[in-house]
């Protein structure tokens, strides 16, 4: 079963990369005027933030006009505060989203990589996302339309994706299927939500917990 997520995880991951590469300008970077990264050591710097999620890259600049840039593997999380505006227009969870680094598998000469996740629950596993970022559909557009691809995370080297959310997350949690399956229903919750996609996840390890 393990090997087949993470054979699972390298295509995913390959296929996302280059179609980033395809969709995005050389260096993209998700940019916020709002943040903080917090390093593994527990030095925190606030400033302006430029987060390269696929090369698994930082950079801060702080009031002082210093720039900082840190690997992933150094960097504890990565917190930014984003416009109230954009919530509903990038489907948003929250106005503080946590980016995580991750070790993932890759085809990559270089060997297994890192890279940022959102983190959009917490708990023994973790539900992930990582956005991949359309080009503008106007000149004037005010957002970038992104696709969100869902993971699950035991630990940093266990990112396990969800091609197929509700067929993925049901066979994840075989056990608790039937009782998520349900309590999906009763609450109206879709599986490609970034939002409801938590709560479920949430109820999960919540049964799980309980297993004796």
């Amino acid at each position: 079963m393990w090997k087949y997520w993470k054979n699972a995880i390298v295509i995913i991951f390959c296929l996302m990369i280059n179609h980033a590469a395809q969709a995005q300008t050389p260096g993209y970077a998700q940019q916020y005027n709002d943040g903080a990264v917090v390093l593994a050591n527990g030095t925190k710097l606030r400033g302006v933030i430029m987060l390269y999620p696929s090369r698994g890259v930082v950079e801060v600049k702080t009031v002082s006009d210093s720039v900082y840039i840190f690997q992933a593997q150094v960097v504890n999380c990565v917190a930014v505060e984003e416009h109230k505006e954009r919530i509903r227009a990038d489907k948003l969870v929250s106005a503080l989203r946590i980016f995580r680094p991750y070790y993932v598998m890759s085809k990559n000469p270089a060997g297994p990589m890192w890279a940022f996740f959102e983190q959009i629950s917490d708990g023994p596993v973790a539900l992930l996302r990582y956005q991949r970022f359309m080009p503008y559909a106007a000149m004037n557009a005010s957002y970038t339309p992104s696709v969100d691809n869902f993971f699950l995370a035991l630990g940093v080297n266990n990112v396990v994706p969800l091609r197929y959310p509700r067929k993925d997350v049901l066979s994840f949690f075989k056990r608790q299927a039937p009782q998520i399956q349900q309590y999906a229903k009763e609450n109206n919750l879709r599986y490609t939500n970034a939002r409801e996609l938590s709560f479920i996840v949430n109820y999960a390890n919540l049964l799980a917990a309980q297993r004796p």
